[in-house]
């Protein structure tokens, strides 16, 4: 690619959730400005179908330019996996049926309908895995296909949201820990290595930051190695403002979930 097209190239980088599809447009990695956009999603349910029929519905309606989409999914249409190192994973066939394995002894037969994919830790290392209806997955790239877009990645948001808290610090201070707060799901983990080491998610409601604390400290019951953290970045994307928060979780701005997504992930 030519320096040329490195800084004008654009991707739209959307985040697709149960009640909204947030956007934004990158060029050369960054924002541009005025370029953010909401659209709020009537769905009671949560269920990714409506939200997909919203996302189809706007691609619809913006169908005059053909850019290239990165899309990031609500934590709650992805399941993740703290996954032991195995030989299996050496090998995509085996790989597949290991992790199938994996989820549904957590999450049961369902799992097996899920798209499973696990990041490249380093070898003999646990490795983090994610996973997504099947359906989900194709549905979002058949959608930006009916309309000439490429679909340059789906990922669940906690991706991006590492990404973009690792790349705030200086180079060689990244944070040990951050938590990701979204409408009705709260995730905590911890970060070594470069990448993301562990992790617990469970549900909140509106008023999450009381439970925000009391999260940290039931799974520290299971971790006794989190009492050495002392510091914990928060990003808030559930639109539902805390009166106080506890002083170790420490807030880092965000403009939306879409604007978390940084075009040097999938360059």
């Amino acid at each position: 690619m030519s320096l040329i097209e490195r800084v004008t190239r654009a991707t739209l980088c959307l985040h697709l959730a149960p009640h909204g599809l947030d956007g934004v447009l990158r060029r050369a990695g960054r924002p541009v400005a005025d370029s953010a956009f909401h659209v709020p999603i009537l769905n009671p349910g949560a269920s990714w179908e409506v939200a997909l029929a919203s996302l189809r519905g706007w691609l619809e309606q913006h169908n005059e330019k053909k850019l290239p989409l990165a899309v990031s999914l609500a934590s709650r249409w992805c399941a993740m996996l703290m996954v032991p190192w195995s030989g299996a994973l050496l090998d995509r066939a085996s790989a597949q049926r290991f992790l199938h394995s994996q989820f549904a002894a957590v999450y049961g037969d369902g799992a097996r309908a899920w798209r499973l994919a696990a990041d490249d830790a380093p070898y003999g290392k646990p490795r983090l895995a994610c996973g997504i209806d099947a359906a989900l997955l194709q549905g979002v790239q058949d959608a930006a296909a009916a309309h000439g877009r490429r679909c340059l990645s789906i990922e669940p948001i906690v991706g991006p949201a590492w990404r973009s808290i690792a790349t705030v610090k200086p180079a060689g201070s990244k944070p040990a820990a951050f938590a990701l707060v979204e409408g009705g799901r709260l995730l905590l983990a911890t970060s070594g290595g470069g990448r993301i080491a562990a992790l617990h998610s469970q549900s909140c409601g509106a008023a999450w930051g009381e439970e925000l604390d009391r999260a940290w400290r039931r799974w520290n019951l299971r971790a006794p190695q989190l009492d050495a953290i002392e510091h914990v970045a928060l990003l808030d994307l559930s639109g539902e403002p805390q009166d106080a928060l506890p002083a170790r979780f420490q807030p880092v701005a965000v403009a939306s979930a879409a604007h978390l997504m940084r075009e040097a992930a999938w360059a």
